[in-house]
Order: C-alpha cells, then structure tokens, then sequence
C-alpha cells in the first residue's frame, strides 16, 4: 500500500494498530467545537445543535500508517456468507468503489435532490454499502456523493478497503460495511463470460 493512494483512513482505528505495533500510544490532543444551526421551514422553526469532538496526534498520520502497514495486511481476504447472524469481522475487500443510489419507493420515483446517495463497492456481484464519516475522505472524495447525477454516471475506482462487515443483507446480495482504510488499487478487469456450447 502507497500513502499517496489513499482514498479514506480512519485515522483513530490507524492510531490503535499503531499502538498495537510499536507499544507506544501516539499522544493525543482532544478539543471540541460546539454550535447551532436554525432555519425557517413552511410551519416551524427547526434547529440543529451539534458537537464536534476533534483529536490530534503527536504523531503524523503517515508515520503511523508506515509503521502499522505490515499489521493491517494481515487482516483476511476471505468473502463472507450472505447468512443473517454473522459475526462482525474485519477484512480486505477488492473491488469497484462507485456511488449507489436508491430512487424509488414503492414504485414512486423521487426527484434527484430527495435521493438516498451513498458509497458503496461491488465485489465479484456482491455489494458493500458503505458507512464512512464523511472527514475521513482524502482528496475531496467525499463529494462524488452530492455532484450531478450525469457525472456520477462513471465512478467506477478501483480500489482494496479494509471494513469491518457488520451484517448481510441476502435478499440483495449486499453486506453493510464501514470502513477503515480505502485504498485505490489497480485496475480491476471485468469477468467477461463467453457462451459455453
């Protein structure tokens, strides 16, 4: 893994395995900002408080990625039943990092600006819906989410992502997933199936 290729680290899971590899917690500097956003709907007032805790770390971030390289390469590879009652578990997933969408319900179409958009990595036909904090993106990845449909319509990245798979969805073929570490990778080939006679 290249640090220059990174896509998404979640830099408090990367200060844990560098902990793990050097013995040496990097030392951590926590602050919080705190705010509130309010707004005029059509018959309401509505307001947002929220709270924003950040941490620091002595260490830099690409020092602890170096040193905790070797241990997070260990994680498995393995695919995962599509069984209801797995046990959540750590791995390297392999895939297409693209943009889903969910436009319908009931078979009602919903206009662009009410969609359900999110990440999400296919892998050999199963999906992996992709629960990320949005600050963990590098390189303003982020925002493929909220551009326009029509240059959506490519996103097609090959990537490896290290994910805690957290429970499958079979009726889909999907698992719900968040993720640590997305790396992009080399170009992933699509399987071209010719007919057998």
């Amino acid at each position: 893994m290249n640090f220059e290729d990174l896509l998404y680290l979640d830099p408090e899971f990367l200060s844990e395995k560098y902990e793990e590899k050097t013995g040496v917690p990097p030392n951590t500097m926590h602050s919080r900002n705190e705010g509130m956003k309010a707004g005029i709907g059509a018959y309401f007032l509505k307001s947002e408080l929220h709270s924003q805790l950040t941490k620091q770390y002595s260490t830099s971030i690409q020092t602890m990625f170096k040193a905790s390289q070797k241990l997070l390469e260990e994680y498995p590879c393995e695919p995962l039943e599509l069984t209801p009652g797995i046990k959540p578990q750590n791995l390297w997933i392999t895939g297409k990092l693209t943009v889903g969408h969910w436009k319908k319900k009931e078979g009602v179409e919903i206009p662009d600006d009410k969609r359900n958009t999110f990440f999400e990595i296919d892998s050999n036909g199963v999906t992996y819906a992709l629960l990320p904090q949005n600050e963990y993106f590098r390189g303003n990845v982020d925002t493929l989410t909220i551009i326009t449909p029509a240059l959506q319509r490519f996103i097609d990245i090959p990537v490896k992502a290290l994910c805690k798979v957290l429970y499958p969805l079979p009726d889909i073929a999907t698992f719900v997933a968040t993720p640590y570490i997305i790396t992009a990778n080399q170009r992933v080939e699509p399987t071209v199936k010719t007919p057998v006679d």
